[in-house]
């Protein structure tokens, strides 16, 4: 068995002991023993390699396809690389991951080629990297600007097409030769013709020129037309073999610059196939074929030295890609693939490239654009058997993999782009609460369904007994479950699911696409896409929503007995945003509408009534009012009582507004400003955050260890906003309806990144302090300045219980700052969630060092004690620890246990967000990273203390049961009889 992993309990928990003597003498002392060290917990208590597993999950992702590739070395795989700079190698048969390198964290992988045995790529970033077949690295080389092309004039050796230099090296990164442009002058595009190296030259004009393949020499060099000069500016361009094609409104155009082509070319009018806007489709090598689309219509052309051929035009959106002969490495290869998704099914055809002929279809029905939208790469593997395997890349970011005309697996690698996450509870009621038919006939209708339960729950409570006795796990059942390739399901995500855990984790991705996971096991419940969205949508900033991304909510909250999923569309082209009403079980649409503004904020009217849908109210970027249904009569009943703030990023303010109310009771149609906080010249507004978990219970005071009581400042309306100037970072704090200033926090030195989280009545702020070269943790807690009233109020709160107190009569609170070294960078952060708050909150942090660990809130406490100096650095009093309170003294460096690493030995990258939900435990919350990678787990702040341990030996506590029973029945019977023969003598 593998070694164990650290233990997961507190170091300093002291471990039971036995008795120190024992009475050798008497045979009871002997049954003490024994009945003592049964009852001993586990001392192993250390997590072994094959425990791993149990309640949590990883989802290992790739990100959005940008290349595919496929080798004649390795015929059952392929290779991809990703917009989130990875690069990996998946098998053709089942689409799992054999290996995946981050080779560019922080930008795109544009290229990636095969060579012999191995690969090349380069990301935006002008990294290029060669690797082995097995995904180890061979060299690295930075380029100068960004990499045009990556050129195999021979089989030993690459040509590095750079803007500002072009270098010819080995396999191996031995340099051969290479060659810089003029001064003022850069490389804006490069291919590779009969073993020689043809570029395109720019200055104040454009000229091409050829280079030898093998010495990089100069053979000739040629002036271009400025029409070429002109169209590299505007960047609508794309290289096809050794011909550079224009696509400027309607008109297509092509030059050849590889000196001494023809080019006698004219333009082509596309209005002639079809009017609209027209954009070219990737293109992968095909041998002079290339497509373009409006979106309703692709057309397919040629282009060679008599000028352009239309060879096909599909209806449609469709793209074109390599045929690849396992036989042949070479990816220009004869014929063609043509692939379009369409409502019905995936199409697959192979065209010829010279007369345009294609080959009876292939229909793949499991592989829609409902679902998938279009497709975006295809790379097609010959057999030798003749058969073809197909690989398509979708507009959701999917990957799926084809053989004949079955779906043999499909990534979903849009995972890998959630912007948005939450929790939703299954036991949770959608839309409006109906009552129930309580009419005798109803009744009985319902009682055979009612004697049929009765009858099945026998058997089900032996069946768990029995299981429970016996201490089996049954397999889990993964045959109905629509996983990922690489998912695992944890071995006892049955035991989770019954504590309270069944619920779906709901997300949205860039892509855009809606997904709802099982939380247990990774499984997909429901997926829903809901693009295509506008490829040259302007983003926006400011406080705005961006019209670029989907947003979605759970409304009212997802703590409510009724809840709704209310999703945004981004903007398509030429049309409106789509609002969205979902049932979160299903992904069933309730309701639909389209609204035509800038939005600025979402926010949930009142529920009242019989409401077919969810209230919303929506305010556009003017600070106009739009409720959904339309005139919904709740606006009006909110007038006076609704408030909202904004965060301007642009004009670096924080403005606060009000839903006016009239005397007359009219609609308002306008939002009123009612305060503003303006910021210094040259202060910018870096990040802002709100309370989380305002949906779930919390404790309104702290208990000191005299058993005295601090009262906690509990704000929902409090606001955190982080700006940067010259001198470091300050921290604003203060109320969002009033715009009252509660604490402002001056960190001298700091800078960003900046991660900001708030719950309860805290935040805790993660930042660099580039001053002394380190990481900080400042946390600040609020508190009333209220004396101790005793516990009376609190237990017996009598009519004061069911009283709200207005935002302007709030007293300021007291607050307590502190700050602590903490020893790596974080990517991001969340707060555990528990159902009345009960449990110590831990917060969440996935560090730089792809590890998730958690700090508890007690250890981020700003009252702990300076050790040694009770006089210098004191609190009041009524906030100063008591001698009974356990609170460990203050230390700068802010200690991190091994234990509470929460992936483990896995590694986790790249995390963008954390969501966390409470379960039916107070004990355990259940936290979801997600970024390039996915992570599920349960956290227990304060141990399993409301749950046995899953190792608990029941049948040793049932067998112990049972014997003491038998015992007690024997001994009083024969007691019983004794007595009798006693009465008899």
């Amino acid at each position: 068995r593998a070694e164990p992993a650290p233990c997961r309990v507190p170091a300093d928990r002291p471990l039971p002991v036995g008795p120190k003597k024992m009475a050798m003498g008497s045979r009871y002392s002997w049954f003490s023993a024994v009945a003592l060290l049964l009852a001993l917990p586990d001392l192993s208590c250390a997590l072994y390699e094959d425990e791993v597993g149990q309640y949590e999950w990883v989802l290992q992702q790739m990100g959005k396809p940008t290349a595919l590739a496929f080798s004649g070395d390795a015929p059952d795989r392929i290779f991809a690389a990703s917009a989130s700079g990875v690069i990996a190698s998946m098998s053709m048969k089942d689409g799992k991951v054999q290996w995946r390198r981050v080779s560019a964290p922080d930008s795109s992988v544009r290229l990636l080629r095969t060579v012999d045995r191995g690969l090349i790529s380069a990301s935006e970033g002008g990294t290029v990297q060669a690797w082995k077949g097995n995904g180890d690295l061979l060299w690295q080389r930075a380029a100068e600007g960004e990499v045009l092309d990556l050129l195999v004039p021979g089989k030993q050796s690459v040509v590095i097409a750079g803007q500002h230099e072009v270098e010819a090296r080995s396999l191996a990164g031995k340099h051969e030769w290479s060659a810089k442009p003029d001064n003022q002058a850069s490389f804006q595009a490069a291919a590779e013709a009969d073993g020689a190296i043809c570029l395109v030259k720019v200055a104040q004009s454009a000229s091409a020129m050829k280079l030898d393949g093998e010495t990089g020499k100069v053979i000739s060099e040629e002036p271009l037309p400025d029409k070429v000069a002109q169209g590299l500016r505007s960047g609508n361009f794309m290289v096809v073999d050794v011909y550079l094609v224009f696509l400027e409104g309607e008109s297509l155009s092509a030059f050849p610059f590889c000196p001494g082509a023809s080019s006698d070319f004219e333009d082509l009018d596309l209005s002639k196939v079809q009017s609209g806007p027209w954009r070219l489709q990737p293109y992968q090598r095909t041998r002079g074929v290339f497509a373009t689309t409006n979106g309703a219509t692709t057309a397919v052309f040629g282009v060679g030295q008599k000028g352009f051929k239309q060879l096909r035009t599909l209806d449609g959106v469709a793209v074109v890609g390599p045929v690849i002969s396992v036989q042949d490495d070479d990816e220009t290869g004869q014929p063609v693939a043509l692939a379009m998704t369409k409502a019905e099914g995936t199409q697959i055809q192979l065209m010829d490239p010279a007369s345009g002929n294609v080959q009876p279809a292939v229909e793949v029905v499991d592989f829609t654009a409902a679902e998938h939208g279009e497709s975006r790469l295809l790379l097609v593997q010959e057999l030798r058997s003749g058969e073809h395997r197909t690989v398509i890349s979708a507009a959701d970011h999917a990957l799926v993999g084809i053989q004949a005309a079955k779906v043999g697996w499909v990534r979903e690698e849009g995972l890998a782009s959630i912007q948005q996450a939450d929790f939703y509870s299954r036991h949770t009621k959608v839309g409006k609460s109906s009552e129930a038919d309580s009419s005798f006939v109803a009744q009985l209708a319902a009682l055979p369904g009612h004697l049929a339960e009765l009858v099945k729950a026998p058997m089900e409570i032996a069946a768990y007994l029995t299981r429970v006795i016996m201490a089996r796990r049954p397999p889990v059942d993964t045959s109905g479950l629509q996983l990922m390739p690489d998912a695992e399901v944890p071995s006892s995500s049955e035991e989770l699911r019954n504590f309270g855990a069944d619920k779906l984790i709901l997300a949205v991705t860039s892509a855009p696409k809606l997904y709802a996971l099982e939380s247990t096991t990774s499984a997909i419940a429901w997926t829903k896409y809901i693009g295509p969205k506008d490829t040259n949508c302007p983003g926006t900033s400011g406080g705005k929503l961006d019209p670029c991304s989907s947003w979605m909510q759970l409304l009212p909250s997802s703590a409510s007995a009724h809840a709704e999923l209310v999703v945004i569309a981004p903007s398509a082209l030429g049309s409106k945003r789509e609002v969205l009403w979902l049932d979160p079980l299903s992904g069933a649409v309730l309701h639909k509408d389209s609204i035509d503004v800038e939005i600025s904020a979402v926010m949930p009217l009142p529920r009242k009534g019989v409401q077919p849908i969810q209230p919303l109210l929506i305010i556009d970027s003017k600070k106009g009012l739009h409720t959904f249904p339309k005139d919904a009569p709740e606006l009006k009943e909110i007038a006076g009582s609704m408030f909202h703030f904004e965060v301007d990023t642009v004009a670096q303010a924080v403005n606060g507004f009000v839903v006016p109310s009239s005397k007359d009771g009219a609609r308002p149609n306008n939002l009123l400003p009612i305060w503003n906080m303006g910021f210094a010249e040259g202060e910018k507004i870096i990040t802002s955050a709100t309370p989380q978990l305002k949906q779930w219970g919390h404790v309104p005071v702290h208990i000191k260890g005299d058993a005295s009581i601090l009262y906690k400042y509990i704000n929902p309306n409090m606001l955190a906003v982080v700006s940067e100037d010259s001198s470091g970072l300050t921290l604003y704090t203060l109320d969002a309806v009033t715009g009252r200033l509660l604490h402002q926090s001056v960190i001298q030195g700091a800078t960003t990144p900046v991660h900001l989280v708030a719950c309860d009545n805290w935040v805790v702020m993660h930042y660099r302090n580039a001053k002394r070269t380190r990481f900080e943790v400042l946390v600040t807690e609020f508190f009333q300045a209220k004396a101790d009233e005793g516990p009376w109020d609190i237990l017996f709160p009598g009519k004061q219980a069911a009283l709200t107190k207005s935002a302007h009569d709030l007293e300021t609170p007291v607050p307590m700052q502190q700050t602590y070294i903490f020893p790596s960078g974080v990517t991001s952060m969340g707060v555990t969630a528990t159902l009345k708050g009960i449990t110590p909150r831990s917060i969440v942090m996935a560090m730089a060092t792809n590890q998730i660990t958690r700090v508890s809130k007690d250890i981020l406490n700003p009252r702990r004690p300076y050790p040694g100096t009770p006089d210098k650095k004191s609190m009041p009093a009524q906030f100063a620890p008591t001698k009974d309170e356990m609170l460990m003294p203050y230390t700068s460096v802010l200690p991190l246990k091994q234990t509470d690493t929460l992936n483990y030995h896995q590694a986790i990258g790249s995390v963008t967000g954390i969501a966390s939900s409470p379960t039916a435990l107070e004990s355990t919350s259940l936290v979801f990273a997600y970024g390039l990678d996915l992570f599920f787990t349960p956290v227990q702040t304060a141990k399993a203390y409301d749950v046995l341990s899953p190792g608990f030996n029941y049948l040793l506590l049932y067998t112990s049961v049972l014997i003491v029973v038998a015992v007690w029945l024997a001994v009083s019977l024969l007691a019983s009889r004794k007595a009798l023969q006693d009465r008899w003598k």
